[in-house]
C-alpha cells in the first residue's frame, strides 16, 4: 500500500526516471526542481517502496493548473493516478485546467472520470513528437 506525500529534492532522480518512461518530451530535473521552489506550486508523490507516481499543480488565484501527472508504467491501473488527482481536486479552487495530448486516451479517460471536459483543441501543441493538445476544464462541485 502506498502513501501520498510532498515531493522532495531527493525524489527527483526517480521522478525524472518515470518522466522519461512516460513522456516523449520529458521535463528536466531542473524543471521539477523549479516547481519545488515555486511558492504557487504543489508537488506530491505516491510512494510505495519507492516513488511510483507524482502530480504537480500551480495555483493562481481561484484556478489550479495541473502541470504534470504520471505513474510508473509498471504500476498503472491500480488507482495511483486517481488518488493523486483526487488530492489535487481537494484544493480550495473554483476552476481546474490542464493540457493533455489528444492521443493520450488513458489520461483523457481518467480526467473525464473526475468531471473534466474538453473545452478546446490546439493543433500542433506538442512539438516532439508533433501532436495536437486538448485543454480540459473542471469547475469545483
Amino acid at each position: 500500500m502506498g502513501k501520498i506525500r510532498r515531493m522532495k529534492e531527493e525524489d527527483l532522480d526517480r521522478v525524472v526516471e518515470i518522466e522519461k518512461e512516460v513522456f516523449p518530451s520529458p521535463w528536466s530535473k531542473g524543471s521539477f526542481s523549479s516547481e519545488l521552489n515555486n511558492p504557487f506550486s504543489t508537488a506530491l508523490v505516491w510512494e510505495e517502496e519507492r516513488v511510483e507516481g507524482y502530480i504537480i499543480w500551480r495555483r493562481i488565484l481561484g484556478e489550479v493548473h495541473i502541470l504534470n501527472l504520471a505513474v510508473s508504467p509498471s504500476k498503472r491501473r491500480r488507482g495511483i493516478g486517481s488518488a493523486l488527482l483526487k488530492k489535487c481536486l481537494d484544493e480550495d479552487a473554483e476552476y481546474f485546467v490542464l493540457e493533455v495530448r489528444k492521443s493520450n486516451a488513458p489520461a483523457i479517460e481518467l480526467y473525464k472520470k473526475f468531471g473534466f471536459r474538453i473545452v478546446a483543441e490546439i493543433r500542433n501543441y506538442y512539438s516532439f513528437p508533433r501532436g495536437d493538445g486538448l485543454i480540459m476544464f473542471r469547475r469545483k462541485k
